[in-house]
């Protein structure tokens, strides 16, 4: 087993789990469909945290080729992952049966959001601080829009924000894994 190997099944567990919780609470909102009340936000929420964990994993084939890890090193590495499943955790109602979703959505679930802020600034700052690379590059241009706008969400109960941004945030995601990790390779 190569040190890579060693370390993504730490990743791959994380990210395995906050996969489970998305799937699981889509599933249980299937089984209550006709007692719950959705909220067409919230699902686009879902929708972004699913595919955020698996770009989380994807990206990470890029660090394939570094040759010692350092315990500090593996924490940064593991905010991402660990971050976002925590927000998976927070999505859903832990009571699904007559649960009213866009109520949880702008009620318990708001810390998510706060969450999602520390999670993007930990991810970005991960290269630069732990190996060295710059801070200011166009993979990060992204970054900073979801602090900012998740900053916003975590503050603001205004449903109009929350329903301009979670589309755009959705959009900025497939833009940014379109332009910059569509594709990997085993070279």
């Amino acid at each position: 087993m190569s040190l890579f190997e060693f370390l993504m099944v730490l990743v791959s567990i994380i990210v395995g789990l906050g996969i489970a919780e998305i799937l699981s609470g889509v599933a249980r909102m299937i089984r209550c469909r006709e007692s719950i009340r959705g909220y067409w936000v919230h699902g686009l929420a879902v929708a972004l945290v699913f595919l955020a964990l698996l770009q989380q994993w994807w990206e990470i084939w890029g660090l394939r080729n570094t040759p010692e890890w350092t315990f500090a090193s593996l924490l940064m590495m593991l905010a991402g992952p660990v971050g976002l499943f925590l927000i998976a955790h927070l999505m859903f109602p832990v009571s699904m049966p007559g649960a009213n979703v866009r109520e949880y959505y702008y009620g318990v679930m708001r810390p998510a959001w706060s969450i999602a802020a520390a999670t993007v600034l930990l991810a970005t700052l991960f290269r630069p601080v732990v190996f060295d690379w710059q801070l200011f590059v166009p993979d990060n241009a992204t970054s900073l829009a979801f602090f900012m706008g998740f900053l916003l969400l975590a503050i603001s109960k205004r449903p109009q924000l929350h329903a301009v941004l979670m589309p755009f945030f959705l959009a900025l995601l497939l833009i940014d894994i379109l332009q910059w990790s569509f594709a990997i390779s085993a070279d």
